[in-house]
């Protein structure tokens, strides 16, 4: 039980890479290499030759998001430097060693969680946890302290930047998602910024991001156009008839509307609840029922879940921001960094 408890407790507390559904196994449809160009043959079947762009073509969709995953191992490593000349700098100027620094500037600012506050955590987290409160305080007194030196680190080297000649050179890998086959887009036409999400109905971490989306979307009206696309992943059974659902509530001009009611809903995602969702909603439920029955609005959604394939998702939820890949749920900072990076462009 110990055991258990101790490896329940790393997966709560410990920030992941990655964190939302996955598709153990994607299938890659062919689409332009993302890797070599030239046409050297790295194969060849009773004569008949495959190139390395061939192969780059079939595997375009893992390729993209070994690329993306490259950038981000880059780009923390690049951080972590610029940081480092960042402080070094600051506490030659005070005369003092950097870990006298970190400690005046950061440590020493950050005061311990009160009982309160690691009581909160708990209840919040109790159901997931599943351990009683003084087995697992002193971890959890642990996690809360780590995000507040985290939350202090990030707000003086913000400062430090701010004051300091930063230019950043390395550019992310962009994936060109086409808006065209999107179940939902709102949003200027416009816009500089271009975010696409593929997500799935019955996926709960597709169902956290709602409100960072919704933020997002707020934040930043008359700058942004936003795009729905359908990634319902396999081993969620009932993700494809709902993502058709939706569709088909479009249709009637009532896709936004149907979709939050399937996410308020996961796990009420059978065909009659579809179809009472779209009596709640005053749809026209013949047609409603009639579109849900043809095979056009499920071929739809396939095409989709396939582009997903094509772009490197093979998880959910997944977002593009002007093409730069954000992987699972994340927070708002996230999207804002790189939005507020791609309007300053």
């Amino acid at each position: 039980m110990k055991i258990r408890t101790r490896r329940i407790l790393a997966i709560l507390l410990v920030v992941a890479v990655w964190t939302g559904c996955q598709n153990p196994s994607p299938v890659t449809e062919t689409a332009p290499a993302g890797g070599e160009t030239d046409e050297k043959v790295v194969a060849s079947v009773n004569g008949v030759t495959i190139s390395s762009a061939e192969v780059d073509e079939a595997a375009k969709g893992q390729l993209q998001k070994l690329l993306s995953q490259i950038y981000q191992v880059r780009k923390q490593a690049l951080d972590g430097l610029v940081e480092q000349m960042l402080v070094e700098k600051a506490a030659k100027e005070k005369g003092v060693s950097k870990e006298s620094y970190v400690e005046e500037q950061i440590r020493s600012k950050v005061a311990p969680p009160t009982e309160e506050e690691v009581k909160e955590f708990y209840e919040k987290q109790k159901a997931r946890i599943r351990a009683p409160f003084e087995q697992v305080k002193e971890k959890i007194v642990e996690h809360l302290k780590n995000q507040r030196l985290e939350a202090k680190r990030q707000e003086v080297v913000a400062l430090l930047k701010k004051e300091a000649d930063v230019k950043v050179m390395l550019e992310p890998p962009r994936v060109r998602v086409a808006l065209d086959g999107a179940a939902y887009t709102t949003g200027n036409g416009e816009a500089k910024i271009e975010m696409v999400e593929f997500s799935d109905y019955e996926c709960p971490y597709s169902m956290a991001s709602q409100l960072v989306v919704s933020r997002v979307l707020d934040e930043y009206k008359g700058k942004i156009i936003y795009a729905f696309f359908d990634y319902p992943l396999p081993f969620h059974q009932k993700a494809k008839k709902a993502h058709a659902a939706a569709r088909c509530a479009g249709e009637q001009g009532k896709y936004a509307e149907y979709g939050k009611k399937l996410f308020a809903n996961q796990k009420k995602l059978e065909v009659e609840n579809l179809k009472k969702y779209a009596e709640e909603l005053e749809l026209d439920v013949e047609a409603f029922r009639s579109c849900l029955a043809s095979d056009k609005v499920s071929a739809s959604v396939q095409q989709s879940f396939e582009k997903g394939n094509r772009s490197g998702v093979s998880g959910t939820p997944a977002f593009f921001i002007n093409g730069i890949m954000i992987s699972g749920a994340q927070p708002l900072e996230a999207f804002k960094e790189i939005i507020e990076s791609e309007l300053a462009r």
